[in-house]
Formats: C-alpha cells, structure tokens, sequence
C-alpha cells in the first residue's frame, strides 16, 4: 500500500510539473510577485545584499511523496552586468529544477525562493549547458536565521548563494539538495528568438522584457 501511494503521488508530482512549463511572461509574473512579496514583508532582503548581487535566480518549487520525495520546479535567472558607468540588468533566462529529496513526507507543498548569486561559480550552476548539479555544500548558506542575524551584511556578501524562502528568512542552499537545474533553451528561444543562446542573453544581445520593468525596480531597492 505504502508502495502503492508513493508512486501515485511521485506520477501526480510528474504530471503536475510537466504542465507548468510556463512561458516567459508567466515565469516574470511569477517572480515579480515573488520579490513583491518579500520586499514588502517584515523582512525584506537588504539593498545592500541585492545592489551588490551578481545576479538573483527566482523560482517556486513543488514538493511531493512519502519516505522518498520527488522535488521539481521552475523560475528565471537574471543577471546584473558590471562593467560600465553603472550594474545592469540583462534579460531573464528560464530554468528548471528537478531532483529527489530524502525524508518523510507525505502530500505536497509548494515553496518560492529567490537566490542571491555572489559570485561567477554561483551564476554558472544556473547558466551552464545541460544539467547542473546544485553544489549545497560549496554554495550553501549556514546557519538559522538567529545565527545570520549576529553576522554583517558584508560577510553575508561574501557567500557564494544566499538563499531566501517565502515562509521564513535565510536558510541553506541544502534545500535543493540533490538537485539538478537545467537551462529551458525552448522558453528562451519562444520569448526572444530560435538562434538566442544562453550566452545572448548574458552579454545583453537581446532587449529586456517590458514585462519585467518593476521586477528590475524591485531588485534595485525601489518600492
């Protein structure tokens, strides 16, 4: 019977993932609500964590199973150019996290986040050709959120990922454990054209979405 519901649920998980490859303008709504919602919160990110960002990934994953869960979702990864008079923006890239977590659970649940890049080995586990294992131990934050509140934002910069939950404050990058994140080359070329590559979109080829304009405001600390 156990065995019975645990593949009934990891199918119905399958399934449900599989019809929400949402679109680009889906993914930016998604994640500007996303921001929206925890910049506005008791708890915001700091300006000062995003201004120096190197790039910020946003994404709702969905959790579901008994003993063995499976674990999937998706979101956009934008990143901030450096060089020039001033950081800018370069259009969002999709992705896909897919995986299986350890565990007793049983149902589903489904949890945003949004995950402060520091640096360029944080931003190559999203950008990368093919599947990307999630590195929790290199790129991980540590520590709850009592221990990262006696530490300065400048430490805190330092960190590969920060990691940020909808439910909660800062917590590990042990959450996607066992995770994969994949490139949607099909999201990208049906939002900005069939011969865009991930590379395009890095070095600003491609022109930033209206859609995305109050996300972009969002991520530079205006309310």
């Amino acid at each position: 019977m156990k065995f019975l519901l645990s593949t009934s649920l990891a199918l119905l998980l399958s399934s449900t993932l599989s019809t929400r490859a949402a679109d680009m303008e889906e993914r930016i709504h998604d994640a500007t609500r996303i921001v929206e919602k925890r910049q506005g919160s008791d708890d915001p990110i700091p300006p000062e964590i995003l201004q120096n960002a190197r790039g910020v990934a946003i994404c709702t994953i969905l959790k579901g199973g008994i003993g063995i869960g499976g674990q999937g979702g998706e979101g956009i990864v934008l990143i901030r150019h450096l060089g020039g008079a001033a950081p800018v923006w370069r259009a969002p890239s999709a992705f896909n996290i897919s995986g299986a977590s350890l565990g007793a659970q049983l149902g589903f649940s489904s949890i945003s986040y949004i995950i402060v890049l520091n640096t360029e080995r944080a931003i190559g586990q999203f950008v990368g050709e093919g599947k990307m294992k999630w590195d929790a131990t290199a790129t991980g934050t540590a520590g709850s959120d009592t221990g990262v509140e006696s530490q300065s934002t400048r430490d805190l910069e330092k960190r590969d990922v920060l990691v940020y939950r909808d439910s909660g404050g800062i917590f590990g990058g042990a959450t996607f454990g066992g995770s994969s994140i994949e490139v949607k080359a099909e999201i990208n070329h049906e939002a900005y054209g069939e011969h865009i590559h991930v590379r395009d979109i890095l070095e600003g080829k491609v022109p930033l979405p209206q859609s995305a304009q109050r996300l972009y405001e969002l991520l530079d600390g205006k309310r």
